[in-house]
């Protein structure tokens, strides 16, 4: 049986590495789930991972190996936004580039992207906060790169127009010792405000939220945040979890019959000792299957032919919707969920 090359793009290193084993495993399932099934019209499905890093030059380089030596038909990438836009314009017209986590509103750019921009996410996340916690003052804490630098101030300009007031906006060092998170924290405690806004990172949010809980604000000031998932949780005391809220299109907690079903094939798969599939491995099942969807419609894994065809009827497999498949025209769930243990248990849904 003949093969058909599917690039994924993952940072198994950096800041974001902490997603790549929920990543791969759901690349991983979803390709054999195709190829359990006869491949794509009789081929078999070929997965070829390569690490992304952070360095959005070297995550550009790395893709066009992929294009130029792998000669992969479509890449897959769950990388961070740094590199997002670099790898798309880098490999623009010669493969499609699905794009596959959530990402702050930009300028248009050759991209696939399989979930919502924050312009989206957003609001109905700042409309639950300021209900439940009758918030009007924030303070936002975000990762000093590309999506919280716009991120951020999009983010402001909302609370403004509803009335809200933004006390403070702190960009944490990617690189920044504990003494920068103890600082941080005190800066919150004198400015007091209703709720803190995190857009910290993968790994970037963990020595924050810990040093938060152990200054005892956990309890009293509230943490709501994006990019923070079930995977940061297995690196946090209860104390670091008290009052930590998390907005996202997927959680593993949801309680859906596809995402009931995509869960037990999950563990079947890999064992009770998987990690669990967050967001951005679910989000890695949905590329790999979206990318195959495309060469299936297509009837062909040449690339000139995939990137003609337009995107918006490709049906892809997916846990989020609440139907087994879904397409880009479909408006993605928006979840609220409190950390609990190891989980995020889904509070509000929009």
């Amino acid at each position: 049986m003949s093969k058909v090359n599917i690039g994924l793009l993952i940072s198994q290193s950096g800041p974001t590495g902490i997603w790549a084993p929920s990543c791969l495993n759901g690349a991983i399932l979803s390709a054999a789930e195709t190829n359990a099934a006869g491949g794509v019209h009789g081929r078999e499905v070929n997965l070829v991972v390569r690490d992304a890093g952070w360095d959005p030059a070297v995550a550009a380089r790395i893709a066009r190996d992929l294009v130029e030596i792998d000669n992969v038909s479509v890449i897959v990438a769950m990388v961070a936004s740094n590199a997002r836009r670099r790898i798309s314009f880098a490999i623009a017209g010669r493969v499609p580039f699905i794009y596959t986590p959530n990402y702050e509103m930009d300028a248009p750019e050759p991209t696939i992207a399989l979930s919502a921009t924050d312009d989206r996410l957003i609001p109905p996340m700042l409309a639950w906060i300021e209900q439940r916690f009758q918030a009007r003052r924030f303070l936002m804490i975000g990762s000093d790169y590309r999506w919280p630098q716009r991120t951020m101030p999009m983010t402001g300009r909302m609370i403004a127009a509803a009335g809200g007031t933004v006390v403070g906006m702190l960009s944490r060092p990617l690189d920044a010792p504990e003494d920068w998170d103890r600082r941080a924290v005190e800066d919150i405690r004198k400015a007091d405000p209703d709720v803190v806004l995190c857009f910290l990172v993968g790994d970037q949010g963990i020595p924050f939220y810990r040093i938060y809980g152990e200054a005892g604000l956990a309890g009293r000031i509230p943490r709501c945040a994006i990019a923070t998932d079930e995977t940061i949780l297995t690196s946090l005391s209860p104390a670091a979890m008290e009052g930590l809220f998390a907005g996202a299109c997927y959680f593993a907690a949801a309680r859906t019959a596809p995402n009931t079903a995509f869960m037990e094939r999950y563990w079947s798969s890999f064992g009770s000792l998987a990690p669990i599939p967050n967001a951005y491995g679910q989000s890695c099942y949905e590329g790999v299957s979206f990318a195959l969807g495309l060469i299936g419609r297509c009837r062909s894994a040449d690339p000139r032919r995939l990137l003609s065809l337009p995107p918006h009827g490709v049906e892809y497999r997916s846990a989020r919707f609440d139907t087994a498949t879904g397409t880009l025209s479909q408006r993605l769930p928006i979840y609220i969920a409190a950390a609990d243990g190891l989980s995020f248990d889904v509070v509000a849904r929009f």
